[in-house]
């Protein structure tokens, strides 16, 4: 008999353990895919700097001046550093898709204190907006942009300076891509 009270003292123990996993089990499930959801968010954060960064390095290669200022030359100019853009979100953000993302790309005149000469600045910034993918953990940040549309809009820019030869007046206002 004494055995017997054993084995039913060890039974009542593994249905107490089964009714401690039920109540703990959804508390760590949502922390577990809080964590996965956060770390595909921040993936995409850092492709997006990366994107960016590197559209910007792109940018800052062109020698700007007169001829580039006309149309079929500015225009190539803008899609090559659109295409860097892009191509480097693709490799670097899961499930980009180009829709989602809006860019801008324009250069601007600023001038030396120093030698009062003008140089241009490559200014690069681009919003992705990151699906959410895990249901109950977007609940939580979506809203985190201002807007509930399980997306969670991710911004970068970056500023890069052109090495042209130096001016000392800037010949016209270059137009933005």
């Amino acid at each position: 008999m004494f055995a017997k009270d054993r084995r039913r003292g060890r039974g009542d123990a593994r249905g107490q353990s089964l009714a401690e996993f039920a109540l703990i089990a959804p508390i760590f499930f949502l922390l577990v895919f809080s964590v996965i959801q956060l770390g595909l968010v921040m993936a995409a954060q850092n492709g997006l700097v990366d994107g960016v960064r590197s559209a910007a390095r792109r940018a800052a290669t062109y020698r700007v001046n007169e001829q580039s200022f006309d149309a079929s030359i500015w225009s190539s100019i803008c899609s090559t550093i659109n295409t860097e853009l892009t191509t480097r979100l693709q490799t670097r953000v899961i499930g980009f898709s180009s829709t989602r993302l809006t860019r801008t790309i324009t250069y601007e005149w600023q001038q030396n204190p120093e030698s009062g000469e003008y140089f241009l600045v490559a200014h690069i910034s681009a919003s992705y907006n990151n699906p959410l993918y895990v249901p109950l953990v977007s609940a939580f940040l979506d809203r985190a942009d201002g807007i509930a549309d399980d997306q969670l809009t991710l911004t970068a820019s970056e500023q890069m300076r052109v090495e042209n030869p130096a001016l000392t007046t800037p010949t016209t206002t270059a137009p933005s891509c």
